[in-house]
């Protein structure tokens, strides 16, 4: 019986086995103690060190923040359920306790796996295709960035896919268990957008399932399926309302919502009711022609950046000549080095990288079209189809303009060219799918052949695409033009300063382009013989396996090792052991300057304005030692952002001054080191103001912002007059004095002989925020766009305001009651299987 268990479980451990010792070769460095140097992590730890703080003083997470963007929920950064029973505790599980990156590559390979047996390959097979998923190219990039809440999100949703499918097989207890952990386990990753993608693919499967359903007349079947999988979803999702409730009541404030009460628009900036605009949110939209990156990583050259040039570069060399020939400082030239681009590709605001699959994958996805006859087949290519219409975004805006209108929460998201995590999984599934039918299948070696003729054919139409594309591009990009005009000018400029410098800008600036295109065409030129490389070696294997002249579980493993060749070869462009570094180097982008121990002497509430590392508002490190009015995020609050746009952007030190701005951090011109500048005229924490003065809606509220005197009158839109209970008397005596700021709770006390209205440097957020006058609420007057303001009545008062949302509360209590059946569901949906299985091998009834 042991001998008997062990045949059935020695290919899985032997699959697991390959997992682990391919993820741990590819992230050596990190059982080395090393970490890898990724920028979101560092703003990540930036915006959450304030909430860490507080959590070592208090014992919990504060549920706001002061440390960017003037204050936002704390929860859109760290955030704790208050009770934490979860099945999503056996996360550590699934990435077999490896350390970050490589239980994340670990968990996508044996998700991925899971979903393969579901699908009934043969173990080889199924390793073939796991490692063709977790090893894409763009999970090496997103590892190299810190999208690590992305990736594992991807890495789970192969097994809820694997769950859902089982439920369609009938086996409905294994399929709502394994939905409802894994759901509950990929939401838990807190990557809505790749939630939805999964979504989207499920979709695709219940329509298929339901066609397949009504030919066969499977009624009862169907409504148990989808019963099932509807009610594992939606536990998982009430499992996690901890977050999900206050992240959907934030998410209607926020850019992402469309929350903004401005009316006024330029045409053509593509607004879009309750979402994002679309100019904003169609930003790295993936060239149609782009996605033959699928085949061929540098199609359009790679990631904007030099890196990819390598030390044969011809742009280099160019550059390195007219700088010495005209006496250009070493300086200058490592500053010139940045305009020069391996990316050639339409995405003008650049990329970390292509999305590869590897030649074999595209080879036998291409097969799998010809080969597989099954109803998974259909909602394969519907999803696969759908996915790459998605990540075009802006390059098929007729379609995609209309999606983004019509189709739900769509509107929600950004960067079109994230939806190639649809492709990337039914490219590896239907891949893995016909290999096992090439290996495995019921057709003989003669009718085999016969149907691989038109998918050899096709891939041959590629390489000959592919080919041709080599020979009639001019290898130069969209954004070249707008560079190289940059660089002429600032030749120009080093012209006029050294005149006797043997300097021609628009030749030294044409020779360096012209450089950089044969550049770009070397990188196609070696990416394409790969092409044909792999291709042969592929098509070769796959040959013999049609023929049957080899064990089928040596052409599988052959294959493996071909692909896995490939893919780490490219990987390794992107992510590789130069990524890591010591974790103490990757926390000394934290440490403090100078500037900022020097404003740090100052002990009070205020706020910084942090231009020191270049655009303020993609940067969040200085979050870690100051109180930020900028910072980045995502998802902004839509007020916030309106600010941003026309009083911000505009300089307006008026409403610096409003936001407690006491200090300006920038760069020294001369070292290039932070250095801190104080703003004597920063108002504090709150001030009384002599006048109200109401306006008709939110645009004239903003234009009064453009020469408001803060100290003298408020701007209040009609709409919120009800919430004004007296208006300002004149009393010279009146004040209001700032107490403390513990995040959720501000204190203030003032004095007056008169009625008063006092207005706080305080966000406005209408959920969760109370204010209490003497123990007493009172209503929030919205004010100046997006302030805070109170009416006061004559008399001392003290002044507390309070974040106590009640979604939070409310999604704690639902997270423990659900998260509690969660784990009833799993232990009694396990044991009852266990005992079905007892029975079958004793004989005995159940």
């Amino acid at each position: 019986m042991n001998k008997n268990l062990w045949q059935k479980v020695q290919p899985h451990v032997l699959a697991i086995a390959v997992f682990l010792l391919v993820s741990i070769f590819y992230c050596l460095p990190a059982f080395k103690g090393m970490v890898v140097n990724q920028h979101d992590v560092i703003s990540w730890k930036g915006m959450a060190q304030q909430s860490v703080e507080f959590k070592e003083k208090n014992g919990h997470f504060p549920l706001w923040t002061n440390s960017l963007f003037s204050g936002m929920p704390g929860y859109q950064v760290y955030m704790e359920s208050k009770y934490n029973v979860t099945v999503a505790w056996l996360d550590t599980l699934f990435r077999f306790g490896l350390p970050t990156p490589a239980g994340l590559f670990f968990l996508s390979c044996l998700c991925f796996y899971l979903l393969a047996q579901v699908m009934r390959m043969k173990s080889w097979v199924a390793v073939f295709a796991s490692l063709g998923y977790a090893f894409a190219s763009y999970n090496a990039i997103i590892t190299a960035v810190g999208h690590t809440t992305k990736f594992a999100s991807m890495g789970y949703a192969p097994a809820v896919i694997a769950g859902v499918i089982l439920l369609t097989q009938g086996k409905y207890i294994w399929g709502f268990i394994t939905t409802m952990l894994f759901s509950t386990l990929m939401i838990y990753q807190n990557h809505i957008q790749i939630v939805y993608y999964t979504l989207l693919i499920l979709l695709f499967i219940a329509i298929a399932f339901i066609v397949q359903s009504i030919k066969s007349k499977a009624y009862t079947e169907l409504l148990k399926a989808g019963s099932l999988a509807l009610g594992a979803g939606l536990i998982a999702g009430a499992s996690y309302a901890v977050m999900l409730m206050p992240l959907n009541e934030y998410a209607k404030e926020t850019m992402r919502g469309g929350r903004s009460e401005l009316t006024a628009s330029k045409e053509g900036e593509g607004k879009t009711k309750g979402g994002l605009d679309k100019d904003y949110a169609f930003k790295w939209s993936y060239g149609i022609d782009e996605t033959l990156t699928f085949a061929l990583p540098g199609f359009k050259g790679g990631s904007s950046g030099p890196q990819e040039l390598g030390e044969k570069s011809k742009a280099v060399e160019n550059l390195l000549e007219v700088a010495q020939q005209s006496g250009i400082p070493e300086g200058y030239v490592n500053q010139l080095y940045g305009f020069l681009s391996a990316y050639w590709g339409p995405q003008t605001l650049g990329t970390s990288g292509p999305v590869y699959f590897g030649v074999l994958i595209v080879l036998l996805f291409i097969a799998g079209i010809f080969l597989v006859r099954s109803w998974h087949l259909g909602w394969i290519l519907g999803a696969t189809m759908f996915g790459l219409i998605l990540a075009w975004g802006s390059n098929l805006s007729g379609i995609n303009y209309f999606l983004f209108d019509y189709l739900p929460v769509y509107n929600k998201f950004r960067a079109p060219s994230m939806a190639l995590v649809i492709p990337q999984l039914t490219f590896a599934l239907l891949a893995g799918m016909a290999l096992n039918e090439i290996l495995y299948g019921q057709y003989n070696a003669q009718e085999l052949l016969k149907k691989l003729k038109p998918a050899a054919a096709t891939a041959l139409v590629l390489g000959v695409i592919l080919t041709g594309i080599y020979f009639i591009s001019d290898f130069k990009g969209p954004v070249d033009k707008d560079r190289k005009e940059t660089m002429t000018n600032a030749f120009a400029q080093l012209a006029a300063q050294q005149p006797k410098a043997n300097v021609n800008p628009n030749y030294m600036s044409a020779s360096i382009f012209n450089g950089l295109a044969e550049d770009r065409k070397s990188l196609y030129g070696g990416d394409l013989l790969r092409f044909w490389l792999f291709l042969a070696m592929g098509g070769g294997l796959i040959y013999w396996g049609a023929q049957r002249k080899i064990a089928a579980s040596y052409v599988a493993i052959g294959c493996t090792v071909l692909l896995l060749g490939d893919l780490l070869s490219v990987d390794t462009r992107y992510f590789s052991s130069k990524n890591f570094i010591p974790e103490d180097e990757l926390m000394a982008a934290l440490e403090p300057t100078a500037a900022d121990l020097a404003i740090k002497q100052d002990t009070g509430y205020y706020r910084v304005l942090d231009q020191s590392s270049g655009d303020p508002f993609n940067d969040s490190r200085g979050a870690y030692h100051h109180n930020l009015i900028n910072g980045y995020h995502p998802a902004k609050l839509g007020l916030y952002q309106d600010l941003i746009e026309n009083q911000i952007a505009k300089n307006n030190l008026a409403v610096y001054n409003m936001l407690n701005t006491k200090y300006v951090l920038v760069a020294n011109p001369q070292n290039g080191q932070a250095q801190a500048i104080p703003n004597p005229g920063a108002l504090g924490p709150c001030w009384l103001v002599s006048s109200i003065v109401y306006v008709k809606n939110a645009d004239e509220e903003m234009r009064a912002l453009d020469s408001i005197k803060p100290l003298e009158t408020v701007y209040i839109d009609e709409k919120e007059k009800s919430k004004v209970t007296v208006a300002p008397q004149p009393d010279s005596t009146a004040r209001i004095r700032f107490i403390e700021n513990r995040n959720d709770l501000i204190r203030y006390e003032s004095e007056s002989a008169a009625p008063q209205f006092a207005v706080f440097s305080e966000i406005y957020y209408p959920h969760g925020w109370k204010a209490f006058v003497d123990g007493k609420e009172q209503p929030i007057v919205k004010v100046d766009y997006c302030f805070r303001g109170l009416s006061l009545a004559p008399g001392k008062h003290q002044i507390e305001f309070r974040f106590e949302p009640k979604t939070k509360e409310t999604g704690d209590l639902i997270s423990l009651v659900i998260g509690s059946i969660s784990w009833l569901i799993l232990i009694g949906g396990l044991f009852w299987e266990w005992k079905k299985s007892r029975t079958k091998v004793t004989g005995t009834k159940a």
